[in-house]
């Protein structure tokens, strides 16, 4: 039977949570047409046996692909050579779907014909397994189960639990994704971008993100540890934006902007939580990077936290030290 979805699952010590993960795609009733990568990523526990059950009862839907520890990018890397659905979609181990959402899911893609599909998705509290918020990835008023073309597409906002792509859409971004690295969703939500046409959204949350866990990237505590990594990834974005801005739809390039723009904001939020001894003189070799690079990105996205670096860049950081400090006693730094 011909896959419509493959499903790249992301795991690493998941012994633990990467059961849940299967349940959920097994208990839907389109198993036959999914095409279910596990990318066991260097895991010291028992993550590959556990996996390996799944594989032999379900051979025709279940694959696993055991590999050296590289980071969330390289399983992307690892399963785009691997795929064959009609599209793609990635999933972490310590998540899962909403079984009946995926039937329908799996229902339209197999009869639409678009590059991009995009669905909310449930932020589930992480002690409670109870659902938090939906997100949906829109701002405006949009019609579903319709093909847009890309003039539309500064309806949308880009989150990576609520893409899915059309297969051939990733394999002509090839395997590109920074390796050993944190923060690499941002990449994985505009790379793509290169090569689509067209696009769909769906009302309907598909995907279920835990959140709250202390060794979540964007805890803000590990955002410090790893400000380097998230330097790299967002320095690359920029680095994409300047080598292809000719080559993007217009409506392709806002979209890229806005989404780098949020890079740079949150490079700057992880220096404004750090000690300003510490962080003044990253933070100018920074902004002197980003000003050589791109006058609009530098510019940043709108905000009183952009209008305070605004304010130092004029300054040259004199006011660096006290103004963090006030900015954390009144509620503007978390």
């Amino acid at each position: 039977m011909e896959k419509i979805l493959s499903l790249s699952i992301a795991a690493y010590n998941a012994e633990k949570d990467i059961v849940n993960c299967l349940d959920s795609l097994i208990r839907s009733n389109v198993l036959e047409k999914l095409d279910i990568i596990v990318v066991n990523d260097g895991s010291k526990d028992h993550t590959a046996e556990v996996v390996q059950k799944y594989v032999e009862r379900y051979r025709d839907s279940i694959r696993l692909v055991n590999k050296k520890n590289g980071g969330h990018g390289s399983t992307i890397n690892t399963s785009i050579k691997y795929a064959c659905g009609k599209y793609y979609k990635i999933l972490d181990a310590d998540d899962w779907v909403n079984s009946e959402n995926l039937n329908r899911l799996v229902a339209f893609l197999e009869k639409i014909d678009t590059d991009m599909v995009l669905n909310p998705y449930d932020e589930i509290e992480y002690n409670t397994r109870t659902k938090k918020r939906q997100m949906n990835p829109w701002d405006n008023e949009v019609s579903y189960e319709e093909v847009h073309g890309l003039e539309e597409l500064d309806k949308v906002i880009l989150y990576m639990h609520s893409l899915t792509f059309r297969r051939e859409v990733i394999q002509k971004m090839g395997a590109i994704i920074d390796e050993n690295c944190f923060y690499v969703d941002m990449e994985y939500c505009i790379f793509p971008l290169l090569y689509i046409n067209s696009f769909a959204c769906l009302d309907y949350p598909v995907y279920q993100y835990l959140l709250g866990s202390q060794t979540q990237s964007m805890n803000m505590e590990n955002m410090i540890k790893r400000r380097d990594q998230h330097l790299k990834v967002t320095k690359r974005l920029v680095s994409f934006y300047k080598k292809h801005e000719d080559d993007l739809n217009i409506k392709v390039r806002e979209i890229v902007i806005l989404r780098i723009k949020y890079a740079i904001y949150n490079q700057y939020v992880i220096y404004l939580h750090m000690s300003p001894k510490e962080a003044i003189n990253e933070i100018k070799r920074f902004d002197e990077w980003l000003k050589k690079r791109n006058k609009e990105l530098y510019n940043g996205p709108k905000g009183k936290i952009m209008e305070f670096i605004k304010i130092n860049r004029k300054t040259s950081y004199s006011l660096f030290v006290p103004t963090t400090i006030l900015f954390k006693k009144i509620g503007m730094l978390k």
